[in-house]
Formats: C-alpha cells, sequence, structure tokens
C-alpha cells in the first residue's frame, strides 16, 4: 500500500492503486450513497466509475490533489474524500462520500477538517467550495462545522444544492 498523503489521528488519505477500481465500484454501488450527490444520482455504471477512478488517479499527478482513497488506521477502506475541480466555475471542490456503514461516526467532518487544513500548503488556491444536496442536512452540518460559510442554494440537474465557500487563510 502506498504510504499516506495526510493522516489523522483516525483516518489515512491515499493515492488509489490500479487495483482499488472495486473499491470505488463498492462505494458508488449503494443506492443510498448515490442519493446525497449533488443531483441525487443513480448508480453510476461501471464505465462512468471508471472515468472518475481514472481521472481521480490522474489529478494529483497533474495538480497536487485529488479524491483521495480514505481509510481507517486499521486499514478499513471508509470511501473517499478531496478535492475535485468544479466545471461551473474553475474552482476546487471540497467532496466526500462514505460507506454506509462510516456514516454518523464523525469521519465526515474529520476528514474534511484535515482536508481544508492541507489544501492551502498543498495548492494555490485562494479558497475552495463545497456543497451538498439542500435538504441533506448532515452534510450541510459537516461544511459548517469546518467553517465554511454558506453562499446560496444553486439547481444541479433539477436538485437544489447548498453552496459554501471557505477562503484561503490570511
Amino acid at each position: 500500500m502506498s504510504e499516506a498523503i495526510l493522516q489523522t489521528e483516525r483516518l489515512r488519505f491515499h493515492l488509489w492503486q490500479a487495483e482499488d477500481l472495486p473499491l470505488l465500484l463498492e462505494l458508488h454501488g449503494d443506492p443510498e450513497v448515490q442519493r446525497f450527490l449533488e443531483a441525487g444520482e443513480p448508480v453510476w455504471d461501471g464505465a462512468v466509475l471508471k472515468g472518475k477512478f481514472d481521472r481521480f488517479r490522474a489529478d494529483y499527478a497533474e495538480h497536487g490533489w485529488t479524491k483521495f482513497k480514505l481509510l481507517d488506521a486499521q486499514g478499513r477502506f471508509l470511501g473517499r474524500a478531496g478535492f475535485g475541480r468544479f466545471d461551473e466555475t474553475g474552482g476546487l471542490e471540497l467532496g466526500y462520500s462514505l460507506m454506509r456503514p462510516f456514516w454518523g461516526q464523525g469521519y465526515a467532518t474529520e476528514a474534511a477538517s484535515a482536508l481544508l487544513g492541507w489544501i492551502y500548503g498543498a495548492a494555490p488556491v485562494e479558497y475552495v467550495i463545497g456543497f451538498a444536496v439542500a435538504d441533506h442536512a448532515a452534510s450541510r452540518r459537516v461544511l459548517e462545522k469546518i467553517g465554511m460559510r454558506f453562499t446560496d442554494i444553486r439547481d444541479l440537474s433539477g436538485v437544489p444544492n447548498a453552496f459554501y465557500r471557505h477562503d484561503r487563510p490570511a
């Protein structure tokens, strides 16, 4: 296994390896996980996930950030967390998706907080955005707890999403 790029007391952020595609397929094969993505999207098919997987693997080499494979301290796969380019603005978007058994245990907040602290040293960005389906209170609380400020509600593919922003610390 590759060395962790970032770690907290409970979490390890790793680069995706070629053999990790089944983990991403398992994560996004859960309709409950998909329900909380930007447009409440149906389960992504293998071709869509392979494209996302390849993008995750390329992003770190190209930009120094990615949506990392997220493991706990014991090496269990929890999900993914990190950054991607938000096509609408070209800005960096903080995002996370966890396997359902790990919901409600503070992992999303811990991951998002660690990533927000890390990104300003890792990349020349002035701000980061985050968004969540507007009625997904738990994900919105994560963004608020890590210090992101609510900006507006925007429609993404017919679904209202709450947008947040965090500016580079002075």
